[in-house]
């Protein structure tokens, strides 16, 4: 089963799509239910092709807008190393984001804070790309760092 199907199938099968039409699509597989149909308290984890977890990603409201975008509220993205130890590798949050889950891809016009045991960034206007493992954050940009920087003004 594709992904983006199974994704669906999971937020379907939750029970939390009130107004879903739900039934199936055209090709008989994938659920059919309206675009902009809200999505309330819903998690979808990803795994890598060896079968760990790659991320979580959870949010207060999400509005499906097509088969690969996600609009979510209050997004709350775990993101794992992809390896049997299921250690967090980062957290993201941000009031508002859009997710494109083929792309693996996350981005917001909004705030976002991110946390890693290395790091803590918050700024706004960002970009993750979960393939390239790369994030950028355009305005207001904060970094603390954690872990103690030696030598960095010699």
């Amino acid at each position: 089963m594709r992904p983006v199907r199974l994704i669906l199938w999971i937020l379907l099968g939750t029970g939390l799509a009130p107004g879903a039409a739900v039934g199936r699509g055209a090709d008989n597989q994938t659920p059919a239910f309206g675009a902009g149909a809200p999505v309330l308290n819903f998690r979808v984890t990803t795994f890598t092709k060896e079968g760990y977890r790659s991320w979580l990603l959870s949010g207060s409201e999400g509005v499906y807008v097509n088969p690969n975008r996600l609009d979510v509220t209050d997004l709350n993205l775990t993101v794992f190393v992809g390896d049997p130890s299921n250690r967090v590798d980062s957290i993201f949050l941000s009031p508002a984001a859009t997710a494109f889950i083929n792309a693996r891809q996350v981005r917001g016009a909004g705030s976002l804070r991110l946390i890693t045991d290395d790091f803590e960034a918050t700024g706004e206007d960002w970009f993750y790309d979960h393939a390239a493992k790369k994030i950028s954050i355009r305005k207001n940009v904060r970094v603390v760092f954690h872990a103690q920087l030696e030598s960095i003004l010699r």
